[in-house]
């Protein structure tokens, strides 16, 4: 589709702005289940969204079909926003001053035929179900590639373009022992297939999987607890959205009006960089065509700005902070590489300075167990009992609840291992002073 002619046309249907995002993503996935292949795709789909302004109304419409005809699109369009009767002031952007260089990092994926990778799994399994007697099977080794490039351009002389790719390794295991089950599940993710390290992958899934066997609750009280990095990056992911306009333009988030405000210990610094370097998604702009850039959502404890996209930087009279992101054909508000700054400390020293406490790997309901208006939060979770420094047996059963600002005021030390999934969140594993724990 010719792009600048469906601009220039859009015009004679009485449209003042125009705006195309094309996002194209190629796939790969292949699955094995007990030595067979179970699923073997491959995929490319473009998809493009155009956003309209027709009489002070925004019109939206998606299509797959890259050669459907101009005029179809123009007057269906042009039907929508007929249709409309919100009153609601839109903007498509005109383009920042300047945009950040990214280097866009070759991968290797040429260089793999696709029957190496059948066998990278074939490989991976097979380690697994040898490495221990008690693991009885793998129900889940999937390997899949992502390339993903994304144009924006309209009528006001934006047109910006950005690319991304990454593998991952995704790997189950179950283990048995007398009539206790556990499974565990590990994510490998990177840029290149030959940085995927599958011997260490193998490893840690199958102890972590043994290591739960035959784990029990522990008494009921408030211990000292080391949430470890991953874990504690699915509970900051849970919360994400109270730093975002949208949340303060609903007033359901309690930092509206607290800018400068401290919030959280003086150990928790948060950041938002879409363009760190060791992100596997790297956004030079956001999905408005606004440059994106490094910022403190907290500093030290104090919290500096909510996220913004173009619509919620309007209504609080303030700039977009580069983080209007698409949910569907909407754009929303998203961090992009949001995460809890580490400290100095290893995990193994966090762990070392607790007499009696809890090294937490899990949490279950996060989706429900979780209020991020008031920040409570009960999940169910299992780990590690810690006894003198050092990790005494496997717990499972309880359950860690309290309050995520109450949390975060109560740090007692920040680990210096940093997670960041692949999603654009992270954490380090994090020792708070005391949590409530309901066990037995």
């Amino acid at each position: 589709m010719d792009y600048k002619l469906l601009i220039d046309k859009a015009k004679q249907y009485g449209f003042t702005d125009i705006e195309i995002y094309e996002h194209v993503t190629k796939s790969l996935h292949i699955s094995i289940y007990n030595h067979v292949v179970d699923k073997n795709e491959i995929s490319d789909v473009k998809g493009i969204s155009i956003r309209a302004i027709y009489n002070g109304k925004m019109a939206y419409l998606s299509i797959e079909n890259t050669e459907e005809d101009i005029e179809f699109i123009l007057s269906n369009l042009k039907q929508n926003a007929e249709a409309l009767t919100t009153d609601e002031e839109f903007e498509i952007f005109a383009g920042s001053k300047e945009y950040p260089t990214v280097k866009v990092e070759e991968n290797d994926f040429h260089n793999y035929l696709h029957t190496d990778r059948i066998d990278m799994l074939m490989s991976l399994e097979e380690k697994v179900k040898e490495a221990d007697a008690r693991i009885v099977f793998v129900p889940h080794c999937h390997y899949q590639e992502i390339e993903t490039s994304v144009r924006i351009i309209n009528s006001n002389g934006l047109d910006v373009e950005k690319h991304n790719q990454f593998c991952a390794v995704t790997l189950q295991a179950v283990a048995r022992e007398n009539d206790d089950s556990q499974s565990a599940f590990e994510i490998e993710v990177k840029k290149r297939i030959k940085d995927l390290d599958l011997e260490k992958m193998a490893k840690e899934v199958v102890r972590k999987t043994v290591s739960m066997l035959n784990a029990k609750p522990v008494a009921s009280k408030k211990y000292p607890v080391v949430i470890e990095n991953k874990t504690m990056s699915s509970l900051f992911a849970a919360f994400q959205s109270i730093f975002s306009g949208e949340a303060a333009i609903k007033k359901i988030t309690p930092l509206l009006g607290k800018e400068n405000t401290k919030i959280m210990s003086d150990k928790i610094s948060i950041i938002d960089d879409p363009l760190k370097d060791e992100a596997i998604f790297k956004h030079p702009f956001d999905d408005e065509g606004v440059a994106c850039y490094r910022k403190e959502v907290v500093s030290n404890g104090v919290f500096k700005t909510l996220l913004h996209n173009l619509k919620t930087a309007k209504y609080f009279n303030t700039k977009s902070t580069g983080n209007g992101f698409k949910s569907g054909s909407v754009i929303g508000v998203s961090g992009s590489n949001i995460y809890i700054a580490p400290g100095n400390k290893t995990k193994e020293e966090l762990i070392s300075s607790i007499d009696e406490g809890l090294l937490i790997t899990s949490l279950e309901g996060l989706h429900a167990g979780v209020n991020p208006i008031s920040g409570d939060f009960s999940l169910k979770s299992s780990g590690y009992l810690i006894k003198n420094g050092k990790i005494d047996r496997a717990v499972t059963l309880i359950v860690i609840s309290g309050n995520f600002f109450k949390l975060l005021n109560n740090v007692a030390e920040v680990g210096s291992d940093l997670n960041l999934r692949y999603t654009g969140i992270g954490a380090p594993s994090i020792k708070f002073n005391e949590v409530s724990i309901s066990g037995e």
